[in-house]
């Protein structure tokens, strides 16, 4: 867990908790996990093996996301690390008017203050973020759907499609795309690094110091 220290006027130390490094490095150890059963289990029929790469991708999904959307809480959490230039009163009112938005409006709107250069949507790291937030959500609100009646399974599948090497156990004729054919080393290593990606883009278009780098060993998915 990394922790911000900070003095008091008395100079008493302070200190709060930071997530968004402790999120991502247990997102990589689901994807090693994830990957560890993928290999001791290649041309083996379906079994259990599968059931711990269901936990693992999802584990690593959502706990990928919860990275991202940390990362920027923490930085919200003092906001002078971004805005050095404003009051106090003027980041509160930053903070508290950005607060109901979604994540990724959140880091927008940070570099539409800065006026800095947006993010490309249609590009990585960000459309593949956007993605995986999509993704998160499904598992998190899971609709079931019948496999040959797809809607919106359908359309999340099609978006994940090329992100990543699908599920080797599980062949376009024996499953659908989402949720059965995602189940894979390859989601979870996409899923870890993109967002990764992403928040070291987005640190350095903001002119912050890279803290992910040494944690480096510990990111490997």
């Amino acid at each position: 867990m990394v922790t911000l220290p900070a003095l008091t006027s008395t100079g008493r130390m302070r200190q709060k908790s930071a997530y968004a490094i402790q999120h991502l490095m247990a997102a990589a150890t689901f994807s090693r996990q994830c990957g560890k059963a993928q290999e001791e289990n290649i041309g083996k029929p379906l079994g259990a093996f599968y059931d711990e790469q269901v936990a693992c991708v999802s584990a690593a999904v959502m706990l990928s996301v919860a990275s991202i959307e940390s990362y920027i809480n923490e930085l919200l959490s003092d906001c002078k690390i971004i805005f050095p230039e404003m009051t106090d009163s003027q980041s509160t009112e930053f903070v508290e008017l950005i607060s109901s938005l979604s994540i990724l409006q959140k880091y927008e709107k940070v570099i539409a203050v800065k006026n800095l250069d947006p993010f490309k949507k249609g590009e990585s790291p960000y459309q593949d973020v956007d993605i995986l937030i999509s993704m998160r959500n499904e598992l998190v609100h899971f609709h079931p759907e019948w496999h040959d009646e797809q809607i919106r399974h359908d359309r999340l599948g099609k978006k994940l499609q090329y992100r990543f090497e699908l599920s080797p156990f599980i062949s376009e004729g024996l499953g659908v795309l989402f949720p059965q054919r995602i189940i894979s080393h390859g989601c979870t290593n996409w899923a870890v690094t993109k967002s990764l990606e992403f928040m070291i883009s987005f640190t350095e278009k903001v002119g912050l110091p890279n803290k992910f780098e040494k944690f480096k060993e510990r990111l490997d998915v």
